[in-house]
């Protein structure tokens, strides 16, 4: 008999994750949620955002889009259903709203096999996945856990102002922050263990999750419906590229899409990092990059500062006329080669 059909791509039914029906046109007033600056641009996706560190102002990075509310209640807070936009399954869900800076939020987890499958003990495999993360919920709906299978525009709470962020969020401006994107590390929480950190949140951490711009992957997906992450990623820019040693990351054994050309011979790896710090391919290194490596663990290799823009993510920094790694950059090194 003739193989069975692959099944329908994961994003094929993908809804928006509120009632709000202008995604595609974020500037529009209402759409999103502006911080308390009042500027748009703080509601997306970016270093969107300017903080003051010491005495300095300095480029802040956003790693979702705040969605405004389409409703409210006498008191003016959000009454919108916050739903999942795609099949797959809740992997975690944080029910204390002082918990965390997302206040109480959902992970979902969805099947996505153009980035790989990873095999199983039992000789099957299953297919990589992609995260979306819904924060900043009023309340989380009764009996949602995590391992529950989801379909496209099934409740997972409602819109809010939960957080643990000092000033609160106020209601005025109740929102969800959502996300899209990929795991660094599939041991983020064995190494907290071991650095005896405190982490209650699992891998599902925000120190472990780095978002792509959910816009554009809505918006790239209503002009092609059948659109795949892999598909996707391989039209995001990178802000930069580098060189590191390390055994196979753990990344590429989740998503081995990624990974281009011949299995890791052992030396150094190349990859291709977007701005939010997600990589987007890793491979063997050049010769001429493991010369531009030395001796060194990691090097920053090529920047492309229009694709970096502000930097707010701050992974890298330039000195004179080199780049390197900050501290941030480093400890985001250290949980991908972990």
């Amino acid at each position: 008999p003739p193989p069975p059909p692959p099944p329908p791509p994961v994003w094929q039914d993908m809804v928006s994750p509120t009632p709000q029906t202008n995604l595609l046109n974020p500037d529009e007033p209402g759409v999103l949620q502006p911080t308390g600056s009042g500027r748009l641009q703080s509601a997306r996706f970016g270093s969107t955002r300017t903080v003051k560190r010491g005495n300095r102002y300095v480029a802040s990075f956003h790693e979702g889009v705040d969605i405004a509310p389409t409703a409210r209640d006498r008191r003016g807070a959000a009454t919108d259903p916050v739903v999942a936009v795609a099949a797959g399954h809740v992997a975690f869900l944080n029910n204390s709203g002082g918990g965390s800076s997302y206040g109480k939020y959902v992970v979902v987890e969805h099947p996505d096999p153009s980035l790989g499958t990873i095999p199983r003990r039992d000789g099957g495999a299953d297919p990589a996945v992609v995260y979306t993360l819904y924060a900043h919920l009023a309340d989380i709906r009764f009996g949602i856990r995590p391992g529950q299978s989801v379909e496209p525009g099934d409740v997972l709470g409602t819109m809010g102002a939960t957080s643990n962020t000092r000033p609160p969020i106020p209601l005025s401006r109740s929102h969800l922050h959502w996300e899209i994107g990929l795991m660094l590390h599939g041991r983020f929480d064995a190494r907290a263990r071991e650095q005896k950190a405190s982490n209650p949140f699992g891998n599902h951490n925000g120190g472990n999750l780095y978002g792509l711009d959910p816009l554009d992957f809505y918006a790239a997906h209503t002009r092609d419906p059948g659109l795949t992450m892999a598909t996707y990623l391989a039209s995001v820019p990178p802000a930069f590229e580098i060189a590191v040693r390390g055994r196979t990351p753990d990344f590429f054994r989740r998503y081995p899409a990624l990974w281009k050309g011949l299995p890791h011979d052992g030396g150094p790896i190349h990859l291709a990092v977007s701005e939010s710090g997600v990589p987007l391919s890793g491979r063997n290194a050049s010769p001429d990059e493991i010369q531009q490596l030395g001796n060194r663990r990691q090097a920053v290799l090529r920047v492309d500062s229009d694709v970096l823009g502000r930097n707010g993510r701050a992974l890298i920094f330039r000195s004179g006329s080199r780049w390197d790694f900050t501290s941030r950059g480093r400890q985001w090194a250290d949980v991908l080669l972990y």
